[in-house]
């Protein structure tokens, strides 16, 4: 199987293809997309990191019994 890389940009759901690859087009073709990152995501990727949002749970007036919890 023979490779063909080229940069392309998608509209309507087509790809332009060089006219210089034409001739290698006439039998079946396997077709891979790679999709470029966008900053943002190249960051997240790289760094493992994500935002996490805090978050409170008022707890005054609840009575917490380790015997009932295990219970359940």
């Amino acid at each position: 199987m023979k490779a063909i890389e080229f940069i392309a940009n998608a509209q309507d759901g087509t790809i332009k293809i060089p006219k210089k690859y034409w001739k290698d087009l006439e039998h079946n073709l396997r077709v891979i997309i790679l999709v470029e990152e966008t900053d943002t995501e190249t960051k997240q990727k790289k760094t493992g990191k994500q935002r996490l949002k805090a978050m409170s749970v008022k707890t005054k007036g609840l009575s917490f019994d380790r015997d009932d919890a295990n219970e359940r």
